[in-house]
C-alpha cells in the first residue's frame, strides 16, 4: 500500500493532503494532525515514519481506560510520538517521557516543548539507578538497545529504575506506564518490581524477544504474581491491575 493510501486510510482527505505534500515537497516539520494539539516533526527516514504510521496513524496506544490518567510514564519515548499523543489526549496528566539516545532526545524535546505536561528526561530505563551504553544493531534509530557497564565515562548515560521515577516525582501510583525499550523489559522483570507494580494501574509493553530471548517469559512470569488482566492492542499488549480498579 503506497504512503497515500495507508493516510487516507486512518485520516481525513485534507489531513492525508497536507502530509503527502509535505512529504513529497521534503518538508518533515510542522506536520498537523486533528486528534493533536500542537504540530510535529519528523526525520526524512524510514524509521520516524514507521514511529508516526504506528502512533499516530494505527492509534497504537489509543487504549480503552476506564479513568482518567493523571500520572504517566514514556519509557523508551523515542521521537516523542506517543508522549504528544497521549498528553493532547489526556491534558491532565504529567507525562515522564525518558529517551537515552541523543538525536532522537532533541527531537523528543523538540516535539514536546509546546506542551506544558510532557517533561523530557535523556536517561534509560532499568532496574536500578545505573549507567548506560546504548548499542547500535543497525537497525535504525528506534531499535537501539543498551546495556549496563559499572563506571561513567563520556559515553554512558544515566538509567533510573521505575521506582526512582515515582520518588523522584512524589507520585503515590502511575496511572499509566508506557515501555518500548527493545529488549530493556527483560532486566527490569527479571528483578524486584515490588516498589512499583503493585501501584501500577494500567502497563503497556512491546516485548522484544527477537532482540533479547526470554524478554516474554520475564514479564508474563512476574506478572502472573500479580491480580493483572491481560489483552492485546496491536503489537502491544495491555495489563490491567484489577486490585486498583
Amino acid at each position: 500500500m503506497s504512503r497515500f493510501s495507508t493516510l487516507l486510510s486512518h485520516i481525513s482527505l485534507k489531513e492525508t493532503l497536507f502530509i503527502y505534500l509535505k512529504m513529497k515537497t521534503g518538508q518533515w516539520n510542522s506536520w498537523k494532525l486533528n486528534k493533536l494539539q500542537h504540530s510535529f516533526s519528523l526525520r526524512n527516514n524510514p524509521y520516524d515514519y514507521a514511529t508516526f504510521e504506528e502512533v499516530l496513524l494505527k492509534d497504537a496506544y489509543n487504549i480503552d481506560l476506564e479513568y482518567e490518567p493523571k500520572t504517566i510514564i514514556d519509557a523508551g519515548a523515542n521521537i516523542g510520538l506517543t508522549s504528544i499523543y497521549l498528553a493532547s489526549k489526556y491534558r491532565q496528566a504529567t507525562i515522564i517521557s525518558l529517551e537515552p539516545e541523543e538525536e532522537n532526545f532533541q527531537l523528543l524535546v523538540k516535539n514536546a516543548a509546546k506542551y506544558d505536561n510532557i517533561i523530557p528526561v535523556k536517561a534509560g530505563v532499568w532496574n536500578k539507578k545505573s549507567f548506560l551504553v546504548i548499542k547500535d544493531n543497525g537497525e535504525g534509530n528506534n531499535a537501539f538497545t543498551v546495556e549496563e557497564v559499572a563506571n561513567e565515562n563520556e559515553n554512558t548515560i544515566q538509567a533510573f529504575s521505575i521506582s526512582d521515577i515515582i520518588q523522584q516525582n512524589n507520585w503515590q501510583k502511575i496511572d499509566l506506564v508506557k515501555m518500548d525499550i527493545e529488549g530493556s523489559e527483560k532486566t527490569i522483570f527479571e528483578n524486584d518490581v515490588d516498589s512499583w507494580l503493585p501501584v501500577t494501574k494500567t502497563l503497556v509493553i512491546e516485548l522484544h524477544d527477537r532482540m533479547m530471548p526470554g524478554c516474554s517469559s520475564a514479564v508474563f512470569g512476574t506478572l502472573a504474581k500479580y491480580d493483572f488482566s491481560k489483552s492485546k492492542k496491536g503489537e502491544n499488549i495491555v495489563f490491567t491491575n484489577k486490585a486498583l480498579k
